[in-house]
């Protein structure tokens, strides 16, 4: 059957939707009284974030009747584009800093390159390592150098500084260049490398160090950088088995910070409870279920891979997430996807679904 006559996978959509339908309305929960205490406008984030959506949601569109495999042609391309961004991010007078960091660049409106990044490399690794089977000493003429182009491009993430990030990269392309090769030697060299420098990179940076010290004992820093995660699980705590309501949380009165950014779900398991945490948690437990459907259906290797990188890159924002609110892990900075306020994420993390419901075209539904 000719893909154009077949349906994108309609549970990914619908899931996806309702997942964006969810966030806007706690987006403007959440924000509310931030906004007006900073903007004299309680709607001001929320209209941001309604115009953030309608873009990626065009964008999804045209990436879903796009050939994915014309996508993985010219991805190369456009992964060297946003490497070279990257490195213009530290050009004085280019790279916008904010927070202590140096990530954006201002062009019509101001972009992460680190963000449109992750889709690009997701697309690029897919149709490079599909062509495993065909390549002759596969170590060093086709692991090798991906390992090094991974290792210099988390670097220079790293330096903005940005390590949430850096991580996030490091672990879909590890995950995707050993999918196909499983060598434990060269797994387990990359892996104590990569946690030797993820040790020293924390234990080097005080505020780093702060937050995992404060992770492992927040009560002993409850005013200081235990703070936020202590917040955070008063928030959850206070909404119990049906939560307190719609716009009846209290931490959002400036007690939780990042309430409508990073710890969007504090607010939402406050408000709606465990009940409300747990369909969230559905929602995306069927994304996951959908992509890997989609990655096993896959009507090719190139399809296979780009499912399960991009299925992996937005359910490791999930659980990584879900896991500082909770107070599992120390906080990382990684927004929840389709549901946090933001803009470059929203918008990537939409192109990453368009490229799912892009092959899901392509899957025989009678497999």
């Amino acid at each position: 059957m000719d893909p154009r006559s077949r349906y994108p996978d309609q549970v990914l959509l619908f899931v996806t939707l309702s997942l964006l339908a969810i966030g806007l309305v706690m987006v403007y929960s959440s924000s509310s009284v931030v906004s007006m205490h900073k903007y004299d406008d309680s709607v001001f984030f929320v209209k941001k974030q309604a115009w953030r959506i309608l873009i990626g949601l065009f964008l999804m569109v045209v990436f879903v009747y796009l050939d994915y495999r014309k996508l993985v042609k010219i991805s190369a391309p456009l992964c060297l584009l946003f490497t070279a961004l990257l490195i213009l991010v530290y050009v004085p007078g280019v790279g916008v800093e904010g927070g202590g960091s140096k990530r954006w660049i201002d062009f019509f409106f101001r972009i992460q390159p680190s963000e449109y990044f992750k889709v690009f490399y997701i697309l690029f690794l897919a149709g490079s390592l599909s062509q495993i089977s065909r390549v002759k000493n596969k170590f060093s003429n086709l692991i090798l150098p991906h390992l090094l182009f991974l290792t210099f491009v988390s670097a220079l993430v790293l330096f903005q500084p940005d390590l949430s990030t850096a991580l996030l990269i490091a672990l879909i392309g590890f995950f995707m260049i050993f999918s196909l090769y499983s060598s434990p030697k060269v797994v387990f060299i990359v892996a104590i490398l990569s946690t030797l420098t993820l040790a020293y990179q924390i234990w080097k940076t005080p505020y780093r160090l702060r937050r995992v010290v404060a992770f492992l004992n927040p009560a002993d820093h409850q005013l200081s950088s235990g703070y936020q995660l202590i917040q955070s699980k008063i928030s959850l705590g206070s909404g119990g088995f049906i939560g307190l309501g719609l716009g009846q949380s209290r931490q959002k009165y400036l007690y939780l910070p990042e309430e409508h950014t990073d710890f969007i779900f504090a607010i939402l398991g406050e408000e709606f409870g465990f009940l409300g945490s747990f369909l969230i948690i559905l929602g995306f437990s069927i994304f996951l279920f959908r992509g890997i459907r989609i990655a096993l259906r896959a009507p090719d290797y190139t399809g296979k891979l780009l499912a399960y990188g991009v299925t992996g890159y937005i359910t490791i924002q999930v659980l990584l997430n879900l896991m500082v609110v909770a107070g599992l892990a120390p906080p990382t900075g990684l927004p929840l996807p389709f549901l946090s306020y933001g803009g470059n994420a929203m918008i990537t993390n939409l192109l990453g679904v368009g490229i799912l419901l892009n092959i899901s075209r392509y899957v025989d539904s009678s497999r």
